[in-house]
C-alpha cells in the first residue's frame, strides 16, 4: 500500500499548539503567495503587453514590470522560508517524501527559477540600453510557468500517499490527475489577475504607465477573474468524493471561507467593470485589488482545509505531542513582524524615491 511509504511521524514534539502553527502557515503562505503572484503574473502580463500594446505603452509597461518582477522574485524566495518551516513541522513527512518521488524535477526547479530570474535582469539591461526585450521576457515567462507546474505537481503528490507506488514507477502520472490542470490554471489565473491590476492601481513607480496599459490590465484582470469561476467550479467538480463531501459538510469552518471567497470574487467582477470605466482613477483599481487580495486570503484557508481532508486517512492515527517553546515563538513573531514591516517600508520608499523619467528611445 502507498501508506507504507509514508515516513513515521517525527518523534520530536512540535514547538507550539497545532492550531497556532496552522494559523501561522496560512498567514506566512499568503504573504509568500502575494510575491509569487506578482512575479508570475507580472512576467505573463509583460509578455501580453509586448504582443498587444503600441511601442510607447509597451516600453513603459516593460520598464514597470521589469522592476515589479525583480523585486517580487526576491521577496517570494525570502517569504517562502517561514511557510516552509511550518509545512515541515505539520506535514513534513508527506511533503519531503513527495519531493523524493520526483527528485530530478524538484531539484531542477531551482535551476529554472535562477535562469528565469537572470532572464528578467537581462531584459532590464536591454531596456535600459534602449533595446527590445521580448525574447528574454517570453523565455522567462515559460520558465516561471514550468516552476508553477512543478509546484502544483508536488502539492498533488503529497496529498495522495496511496498513489505513491505508482508515481514512484511513473512520476509523470501526476499530470493525468483530474485535478492537476484546474489547479494549475487556478493558480496562474489568480497571478495574472493580481499583476494585471497593478499598472492601474499604482501607475507611477517608474515614470507613468500609459492609459492604454492600464485599460489592458483591468480588462485582462476581468477576463482572468471570470475564468477563475469556471476553473474553480471545474476544480470542485473533480475533487475526490470524500474530499468534496468533507468540504461541503464541514460546517461553518469550511463553508464560511469558501462562501466568503466566492462572494468576494463576485464583487470583484463588478469592481473591475467599474474600474475599467475609469482607468485613469487609481482609487477604483485599488479597491478592486483589495478585494482580490481578500479573496485570495480566504481561498488560501480553503486550500489548507482541502489538504487536511485529502490527508485525513493517512493521518488518522497520528498523535502529535506538543512542547510549547513560548520564548522561541515570541522571538519568531517579533522578528517576522519587524521584517515584514521593514519590507513594506523598503518597497514604499523605493517606489516613492524613484524619480519619474522619460524612457529612452527604442533603437
Amino acid at each position: 500500500m502507498g501508506t507504507d511509504l509514508v515516513p513515521a511521524p517525527d518523534p520530536a514534539p512540535i514547538p507550539g499548539p497545532a492550531g497556532l502553527l496552522h494559523l501561522l502557515w496560512v498567514v506566512t503562505f499568503f504573504l509568500h503567495l502575494l510575491a509569487v503572484n506578482a512575479a508570475l503574473g507580472g512576467v505573463l502580463f509583460w509578455t501580453l503587453g509586448n504582443a498587444t500594446l503600441g511601442p510607447g505603452a509597451r516600453r513603459q509597461t516593460a520598464l514597470y514590470f521589469a522592476n515589479v518582477v525583480s523585486w517580487a522574485v526576491s521577496l517570494a524566495i525570502t517569504f517562502a522560508i517561514a511557510p516552509l518551516l511550518f509545512l515541515q513541522t505539520l506535514y513534513g513527512r508527506f511533503f519531503y517524501a513527495s519531493t523524493v518521488l520526483i527528485a530530478p524535477v524538484w531539484l531542477g526547479l531551482l535551476g529554472l527559477l535562477i535562469l528565469a530570474y537572470y532572464l528578467n535582469w537581462a531584459a532590464k539591461f536591454r531596456l535600459s540600453a534602449g533595446r527590445g526585450a521580448a525574447l528574454p521576457v517570453a523565455l522567462s515567462a515559460l520558465l516561471f510557468l514550468a516552476v508553477a507546474a512543478i509546484q502544483v505537481a508536488v502539492a498533488l503528490i503529497q496529498l495522495q500517499p496511496a498513489l505513491w507506488p505508482a508515481l514512484a514507477a511513473r512520476p509523470a502520472g501526476v499530470l493525468s490527475d483530474p485535478t492537476y490542470l484546474p489547479r494549475f490554471l487556478h493558480f496562474v489565473l489568480a497571478a495574472v489577475s493580481m499583476a494585471a491590476i497593478l499598472p492601474a492601481a499604482w501607475p507611477r513607480p517608474l515614470g507613468s504607465v500609459a492609459p492604454e496599459a492600464a485599460r489592458l490590465g483591468l480588462f485582462t484582470a476581468l477576463v482572468a477573474t471570470g475564468a477563475q469561476f469556471v476553473v474553480g467550479l471545474w476544480l470542485l467538480g473533480v475533487l475526490p468524493k470524500g474530499v468534496l463531501t468533507g468540504l461541503m459538510t464541514g460546517g461553518a469552518s469550511t463553508l464560511v471561507p469558501l462562501s466568503v471567497g466566492l462572494l468576494l470574487g463576485i464583487a470583484l467582477l463588478g469592481l473591475l467593470v467599474r474600474a475599467l470605466s475609469r482607468p485613469a482613477e487609481p482609487a477604483a483599481a485599488r479597491v478592486a485589488l483589495a478585494h482580490l487580495l481578500a479573496t485570495a486570503a480566504f481561498m488560501v484557508v480553503t486550500r489548507h482545509q482541502i489538504r487536511d481532508l485529502y490527508l485525513a486517512a493517512a493521518r488518522a492515527n497520528e498523535r502529535l505531542t506538543v512542547a510549547t517553546q513560548g520564548d522561541v515563538l515570541a522571538l519568531f513573531l517579533a522578528v517576522f513582524v519587524l521584517c515584514a514591516g521593514l519590507t513594506v517600508w523598503a518597497v514604499v520608499r523605493a517606489v516613492r524615491d524613484r524619480e519619474p523619467s522619460a524612457p529612452p528611445a527604442v533603437r
